[in-house]
């Protein structure tokens, strides 16, 4: 049975999704200073007591008041995607920073349809910012402190990027786990790296003047490390797309992303492809001789 986008999408259910973010935040703060930290599949890969407890409290108010989806979550095992609309979960983006303490964390509720991200909200406790938006609505960014609410829109000025562009370096987001296994990337002198920890923030960053494009090369991204920030870029007019597709992939059940990920400033993709490729292309030449 398909279900309807403009109920699941009213005024009143964003605001309460939007709440139950707030609310999952803040209990994420209240908890840190006790909170019990295990390995998943290894010592880079953490899952926290508060990253558990969250996603059981996002997932049963979601299936409370959205009992017509389906709802998958990064710390729920069971896979549920049989409806036309999912929401997608990330209770901590950024479990490494969460345990360091460094504000860098955000939690993350998305929603696709049909596999595709209709709605968004990231939340970043420690700094009061709440970003929501998707493509069939504005993107929005409210100080959930002061109240204060603005617009978020893409810089629409073109030809931005380095090595070509009319800015002399771009200011990119790459994974340093991700820029290890590329170490070639170091060495673009029209490149500045900018290092923010979860996605949901990288992409704020973007629309915020802060930065200018986030890739991730590695093909190891989860839907539920991107179903949120991609609908919030689209609402605002950033680029979200791959190297081969000016569109972003969520091919549930499959949980990976199995291709880079590239979200960014208009041109984004087409620099991505041209400089990139190039420079892997250029690497594959070296090797064979």
């Amino acid at each position: 049975m398909k279900s309807n986008l403009n109920d699941i999408l009213s005024e009143d259910k964003i605001q309460s999704v939007l709440e139950l973010a707030l609310n999952a935040g803040y209990l994420a703060m209240e908890m840190r200073e006790g909170i019990t930290i295990e390995e998943k599949t290894g010592p880079r890969d953490l899952v926290t007591s508060a990253d558990i407890a969250l996603s059981e409290l996002i997932v049963k108010t979601l299936k409370k008041d959205f009992p017509q989806t389906s709802i998958i979550s990064e710390e729920d095992p069971e896979i549920n995607c049989d409806k036309d609309l999912v929401w997608v979960v990330d209770p901590i983006d950024g479990t490494q920073n969460y345990i360091l303490q460094d504000g860098q964390y955000s939690v993350m509720i998305g929603l696709l349809q049909n596999l595709v991200p209709v709605f968004g909200c990231v939340f970043e406790p420690a700094h009061n910012n709440l970003y929501y938006g998707g493509p069939f609505m504005d993107a929005w960014k409210i100080k959930t402190n002061t109240k204060e609410k603005s617009r978020l829109q893409a810089r629409l000025d073109a030809d931005i990027f380095g090595e070509g562009g009319s800015l002399a370096k771009t200011r990119l987001m790459m994974g340093h786990r991700d820029r290890k296994k590329h170490p070639w990337v170091e060495d673009l002198d029209y490149i500045n790296f900018v290092q923010f920890g979860s996605i949901g923030l990288k992409v704020a960053r973007i629309l915020e003047n802060r930065a200018d494009i986030f890739v991730h090369l590695a093909g190891k991204l989860k839907v539920w490390d991107t179903a949120a920030p991609a609908a919030i870029a689209m609402a605002a007019g950033l680029e979200v797309g791959t190297m081969n597709e000016d569109t972003l992939s969520f091919p549930l059940p499959e949980v990976y992303h199995k291709h880079p990920v590239i979200i960014g400033r208009k041109g984004s993709l087409s620099w991505c492809r041209k400089t990139i490729l190039n420079e892997t292309a250029k690497l594959s030449k070296s090797d064979a001789n």
